[in-house]
């Protein structure tokens, strides 16, 4: 008997991406879901059974990678008594975040372990939990600035959102006028003739497939990496963008061209995802 569902966290996924240890944070997922009591360890036969039987894994493959992820993900050890099998410790969630650098995991998502088959479509699933799951508010963000923390092109980006099935919404940037009207915002466009003014875009919101977890541990664990962190609140950069009004009044550290979410009943266009210009 084993999970049904496993978790995925968002800035673990785009740290393990960077770094290009998603083969090996697959498998750290997949051990996860394997140990059902929680032990935080398994026997090594059993782990390598597990991951090609449940998982999908070609012949010799759980070996190489549980291989290429000792010491990053997990520590493969001799049994705690004389004559007891080898086992596969696998790290915890907070040690995991200290090896990758992060403060916080973001909020999971979990994915069916049914899905969760193939090279190409696990790193697929990593991809997109770093977005929004449907039903929750999602800020934009730019295929320049996702590649740029998942070392993923645009071109890439792009396969594996068809892969996942992720929506995309474009979203628009307005502004007050002397009036207090709302009205779009214009960028110039240059060409190799001539110029021309369009209304400005601003990137894309994503939303996966994927459902949002329990959070566990997640805040705990954040709070504590935070606590140990020499950086501090230091590390995280100005927000650009914000749901409500009262996130925005509350935010100590804000983008020198900050955005406010349009409510639904001022937009020129309804159903459009419109951002006026604090």
């Amino acid at each position: 008997m084993v999970k049904s569902h496993l978790k995925l966290y968002p800035k673990i996924s785009e740290a393990a991406l960077r770094a290009k240890l998603d083969k090996e944070l697959a498998a750290w997922h997949e051990l996860r879901c394997l140990d059902v009591p929680g032990c935080g360890w398994l026997l090594y036969r059993d782990a390598v059974a597990g991951l090609t039987r449940l998982f999908g894994y070609p012949y010799g493959t759980p070996e190489r990678i549980l291989s290429l992820g000792e010491g990053k993900f997990w520590d493969i050890r001799p049994g705690p008594r004389q004559g007891f099998a080898t086992i596969i410790e696998y790290y915890s969630l907070q040690k995991i975040c200290l090896r990758l650098g992060i403060q916080h995991s973001g909020y999971p998502v979990e994915v069916r372990v049914q899905d969760f088959k193939g090279r190409w479509r696990k790193r697929a699933l990593i991809y997109s939990s770093i977005s929004k799951p449907e039903g929750e508010e999602a800020k934009p963000i730019s295929r320049e600035s996702i590649a740029e923390v998942t070392g993923i092109s645009k071109r890439q980006q792009q396969r594996y959102d068809k892969v996942t099935h992720t929506r995309r919404t474009a979203n628009f940037a307005f502004q007050r006028d002397n009036q207090g009207k709302l009205v779009p915002m214009l960028h110039l466009v240059k060409g190799k003739c001539r110029q021309w003014l369009k209304h400005r875009r601003l990137g894309n919101t994503y939303h996966t497939k994927a459902i949002s977890a329990p959070r566990g541990m997640t805040r705990r664990v954040s709070a504590l990496l935070r606590q140990g962190s020499l950086l501090g609140e230091e590390a995280l950069s100005p927000k650009r963008f914000f749901l409500s009004a009262r996130a925005f009044i509350r935010s100590p550290e804000r983008h020198e061209e900050p955005f406010l979410l349009t409510r639904r009943k001022d937009r020129l266009i309804k159903g459009r995802m419109e951002w006026c210009q604090v």
